[in-house]
């Protein structure tokens, strides 16, 4: 191996290093996505009507993200999709959670396809700080069914404008115990007449974070998701 090479190498591990111990040390600041950590979901996708169409269940886990992926994400998430207690469908992404916010790679397989056209679920700290915040993002690759013309619709290259904004504060209730939650809603600013209008709205609590969110479409129909149960 020339020198040229082995400082090359050498360069390329120190940076790894870095990259595995600054993320070791933003890991440590979680609050709510602490590695090992699994959230189970009740979903729901009903009609304009609030007929309920299909349901199963998304299971969230947390855990470690490894050598490669500590340089695109600080906690890497696995989510399942099950339907009779049979796994029918996986993907795995990521997820910040450090001292100023929680910001949250949601599901995007199945319904959840139309989850790439608004915010993604996120919130400040510390929990109950307003916020209104906008943010473009170009699509690098991602599709979604028109459910109500049953059309794929390429989202390849598209720049879609988003809002989200910290807008009410409620209670919900889990595990027999009213949770006090932030409300946040957002929605698509552009490509209206295109795509149409999708919404978003992410319930947050300071110790289980997400417990639910829902994302209404065009067509009116909408996908809840639940928090049924928790393992910490």
């Amino acid at each position: 191996m020339t020198y040229k090479k082995k400082m090359n190498l050498l360069f390329a591990t120190i940076g790894l290093l870095f990259l595995s111990l600054q993320s070791c040390g933003t890991t440590e600041k979680a609050s709510v996505y602490k590695p090992g950590r699994v959230w189970e979901f009740d979903v729901t996708v009903q009609d304009s009507s609030g007929i309920v169409l299909d349901s199963f269940q998304l299971n969230m886990k947390t855990r470690n993200s490894n050598v490669a992926e500590k340089a695109i994400r600080q906690i890497t998430v696995e989510y399942e999709y099950l339907k009779n207690g049979k796994s029918f469908d996986t993907e795995t992404t990521g997820i910040e959670d450090n001292t100023e916010r929680i910001h949250i790679h949601p599901p995007r397989d199945s319904y959840f396809d139309v989850s790439e056209i608004v915010h993604f679920p996120f919130i400040s700290k510390p929990f109950g700080r307003g916020f209104k915040t906008s943010t473009e993002m170009v699509i690098q690759k991602a599709s979604f069914i028109n459910r109500k013309t049953n059309e794929e619709i390429n989202l390849a290259g598209k720049r879609i404008k988003q809002e989200v904004a910290l807008v009410d504060s409620t209670t919900i209730v889990f595990k027999n115990k009213e949770l006090k939650c932030y409300v946040i809603e957002g929605k698509n600013l552009n490509n209206i007449k295109e795509l149409g209008q999708f919404s978003c709205k992410f319930y947050f609590n300071k110790k289980y974070g997400l417990v639910k969110f829902i994302y209404t479409t065009p067509w009116k129909s909408t996908i809840v998701a639940n928090l049924k149960s928790v393992k910490f």
